[in-house]
């Protein structure tokens, strides 16, 4: 195993381990062949793992194996690619909708969808990663003290604060950990695969509902709303553009969807826009508050409008909705 190897990576080659000589019950320095086939024959026939969690199992034994300088392998076999069936947006929706009544999981799956996290880094996430001036995340890789900063969408802060709110209590040793499990230690992996599967069934969603659906889905919608590779790539942390290509998966409604808009011959040529004093900065007035600050914030950041003209829309926005304010992060 590298030493580079990241915490979760170490967990499971652990259990592994573990599980092993549990089955041939030896000592490490009696294992022969003849163990390796019985470890196989376990986790094939007994467990009925499948293909691709046979794959990190086989590489945890050959790594052990290494380690003991016993010339004892598993061949693994071929990774099977699964069909990536993203969440739709309106799936996306019904399920933060539907997980409303408690705050610490409609936080939990906003975390996911906008953050386009893993599952360790959420578990892994400390209130203190949480910027709300910034609109920002800090992502600990679980390899040591290596961090990421992400983008994190004002409408999961806002869920992250309401969650805060009524935080319960951690016992001691995770008061620094953002979402707790009910016994207020940090969440688990259980607790966070139980969690989705359940407002998946209660929505009727059929295919397979898992963490990661999540981060597949939220690239797959920006891809859709005309994001291009590098600026997914900055935001969801991918190193590779192909491994990032195969996260795309758009819907035949999409692609058909685009085909005839782009194949049009009869499409009127759209009217220049134009920048009217009471909306400075261009910004899509029906969309909320909230959204429209964002907006204005990235325009001024890639330099697309002057400080004085966000300035001056910030006025007017607050001018306009002064029932409400725009962010309250209490």
């Amino acid at each position: 195993m590298s030493k580079n190897s990241s915490i979760s990576t170490i967990q499971s080659y652990t259990r592994t381990i573990k599980q092993f000589f549990e089955i041939i019950n030896k000592n490490s320095e009696d294992i022969t062949i003849k163990d390796i086939e019985r470890f196989k024959l376990h986790v094939v026939q007994v467990k009925q793992y499948d293909v691709n969690t046979l794959i990190p199992k086989y590489c945890a034994i050959n790594s052990y194996m290494e380690f003991l300088d016993k010339p004892l392998r598993i061949k693994p076999p071929r990774k099977r690619v699964k069909n990536k069936v993203p969440f739709t947006i309106e799936e996306i929706k019904q399920l933060f909708h539907i997980s409303l009544d408690d705050l610490r999981d409609n936080a939990l799956l906003k975390v996911f969808y906008y953050g386009q996290l893993r599952r360790n880094e959420v578990i892994n996430l400390n209130v203190e990663d949480i910027d709300f001036q910034r609109q920002k995340l800090r992502i600990n890789h679980g390899k040591g003290n290596q961090y990421d900063e992400v983008n994190i969408h004002p409408d999961a802060l806002q869920s992250i604060a309401n969650y805060l709110r009524i935080r319960d209590v951690p016992i001691i040793g995770y008061e620094k950990a953002l979402f707790l499990s009910r016994e207020g230690r940090r969440i688990s992996r259980a607790d966070i695969n139980s969690t989705i599967k359940k407002y998946a069934q209660k929505i009727g969603i059929q295919k397979r509902a898992y963490p990661h659906l999540f981060r597949i889905s939220s690239i797959t919608h920006m891809a859709e709303k005309g994001l291009n590779l590098e600026e997914i790539r900055r935001q969801s942390r991918h190193k590779r553009y192909d491994t990032l290509q195969s996260y795309v998966q758009m819907s035949d409604q999409h692609v058909k969807e685009t085909y005839m808009k782009a194949m049009s011959l009869d499409t009127k040529p759209e009217k220049p826009m134009t920048q009217a004093t009471s909306n400075p900065g261009n910004i899509d007035q029906s969309i909320s508050s909230a959204d429209i600050q964002l907006q204005l914030l990235q325009r001024l950041a890639r330099g697309e409008i002057s400080q004085e003209v966000y300035l001056q829309a910030i006025s007017s926005l607050k001018s306009s909705v002064r029932s409400e304010a725009v962010y309250t992060y209490q």
